[in-house]
């Protein structure tokens, strides 16, 4: 049965001070709180998701009882006929005059069968305006009574009644999956941002190093050439080597600035802030073909708006079916009447059974052919059809990338384990460089050759990390697991017209 109070969704989280933001350092999990709180995107598919739930409630509206009220006065003029005694004018044609007053009220409401219930209450004086006149002139006649039109074939039963009432659930459950899916762009653009952010520190962390050593080894090739152990063109080797090496780090420097910039777009956080001093690890991730894609049918916001977009249509298709069906009526009353010189006499009598009137009864139309309800029918049956086919493609989508992110995880360990070695070789080159040329075995240019060799080895590093960390996010997005691994979890029932956050991001 359908809830008659509708479920909005909401986000519920604490609001993280951008004092401690810039003290201390956002890091991940903070970076995702506030995004899924500030994003404007997200904020605007929250305002689309809560005109949905209106648009539900609007439609229960349906079941609101309907009051209606008629008041009208006027004259009436009747023909009558009558013959010329003598027989000389034949037909004599005359007319009956008399006015009226109306005043009539009634109560009607539907009821998720189909039926129309309706309580009458219909009011009218009346007075002749030409002799002869009634006995009973000016008159008073009313009728109070309950009326019945209850539909037995077409129309018939709740789905047919609330088609618009299920019609806007099912818009409202698909715009959830919007605001779902909005909120997997954003926290996949925050967490791929956030491990670029922490690369390219790493890296600008490395080449600060370069600048360090390659000054060094300047300072100690002027110490030497003073002393004519070295030759003066050691002093230009190291020189050139120091100026590659501090343009490589503004290079680095305006890198990690441009993407924390782009961070603070996504976190809508206007001032300047830096990222927590926190390295790119290796989290464990166990990875399943078939489990992930089990996850991702129950989970995945795109496959979830293909089911109700199937679970919409199969409506349709039901009402269609209904509408194929003749239209038979069980219509029924029952009423009192009264009538009187007096308003009051009218009343004395109304409430007796004198004057008690009903009626039971079957209507039945049906529109010979019916192509349009046939073809309708027809319509929904290929529509079904088609959105099945669409649901059945993409799984085998879903399948597929599942499959690719599995296959990047498996190559991106990979790539850390050889990227690692590197490093490790590059960083034993380079120590033996150092010594080498403390005896004059090595040159200015085979260091800093080293040296380069080992900041691009790190570089590689700390950009294979990266990757695999992407690709971490990559897998949870495939199987639709992204939200409820970093914890965030729709909350409700609220009142749509409030502006509350959007998810409960709760404690891991």
């Amino acid at each position: 049965m359908i809830a008659s109070r509708a479920t909005a969704v909401v986000l519920l989280l604490c609001v993280l001070p951008v004092a401690s933001v810039r003290a201390q350092g956002v890091d991940l999990r903070q970076a995702e709180r506030l995004a899924i709180e500030r994003n404007l995107q997200l904020r605007a598919e929250t305002f689309t998701t809560r005109a949905s739930d209106a648009a539900v409630r609007r439609e229960y509206g349906l079941y609101d009882p309907r009051f209606d009220v008629e008041l009208a006065e006027g004259e009436v003029r009747d023909p009558i006929s009558s013959s010329d005694p003598s027989g000389l004018l034949g037909i004599i044609i005359d007319a009956r005059e008399f006015e009226s007053r109306r005043f009539d009220f009634s109560l009607t409401q539907k009821i998720p069968t189909g039926a129309d219930l309706i309580l009458a209450f219909n009011n009218m004086r009346q007075r002749s305006l030409t002799d002869p006149r009634p006995l009973i002139d000016p008159s008073y006649e009313s009728e109070l009574g309950l009326f019945l039109v209850q539909p037995l074939l077409r129309g018939f039963g709740r789905t047919v009644t609330e088609q618009q009432i299920l019609f806007a659930i099912k818009d409202r459950e698909t715009s959830v999956q919007d605001l779902r899916q909005r909120a997997f762009d954003i926290l996949s653009q925050v967490r791929d941002t956030y491990y670029e952010v922490l690369r390219l520190r790493a890296d600008m962390s490395y080449r600060e190093t370069s600048v360090a050593l390659a000054q060094k080894v300047l300072d100690e090739n002027l110490a030497r050439v003073e002393v004519g152990v070295l030759p003066p063109v050691e002093i230009l080797e190291a020189e050139v080597g120091l100026k590659t090496r501090e343009r490589e780090l503004f290079d680095a420097q305006r890198a990690y600035q441009d993407a924390l910039d782009a961070l603070a777009v996504l976190l809508v956080v206007p001032e300047t802030f830096e990222v927590a001093q926190e390295e790119l690890g290796v989290p464990e991730l166990a990875t399943d073909e078939e489990m992930g894609l089990g996850a991702a049918m129950e989970k995945r916001p795109d496959l979830l708006r293909q089911l109700k977009s199937i679970e919409r249509v199969g409506i349709e298709h039901e009402v269609a079916r209904n509408q194929t069906l003749p239209q038979v009526d069980l219509a029924a009353s029952y009423s009192h009447k009264g009538f009187g010189q007096e308003y009051s006499d009218d009343m004395d009598l109304l409430v007796e059974e004198d004057l008690r009137n009903w009626e039971i009864g079957i209507n039945l139309s049906y529109p010979l052919g019916n192509r349009e309800a046939r073809n309708e029918y027809l319509r929904s049956q290929l529509r079904l059809k088609g959105e099945h086919a669409r649901l059945a493609q993409l799984r085998e989508d879903a399948r597929k990338e599942i499959r690719a992110a599995i296959r990047l995880l498996e190559v991106s360990r990979k790539k850390i384990e050889a990227a690692s070695r590197g490093r490790d070789l590059a960083e034993e080159k380079l120590r033996t460089l150092l010594k080498r040329k403390e005896v004059g075995l090595a040159t200015t240019r085979d260091v800093l050759e080293g040296e380069e060799d080992l900041a691009l080895a790190r570089t590689d590093l700390t950009a294979s990390l990266a990757d695999y960390n992407k690709a971490v996010t990559g897998y949870l997005r495939a199987t639709g697991l992204l939200l409820e691994r970093e914890g965030i979890h729709f909350a409700g029932p609220v009142d749509a017209e409030g502006d509350r956050p959007l998810f409960d991001m709760r404690p891991q």
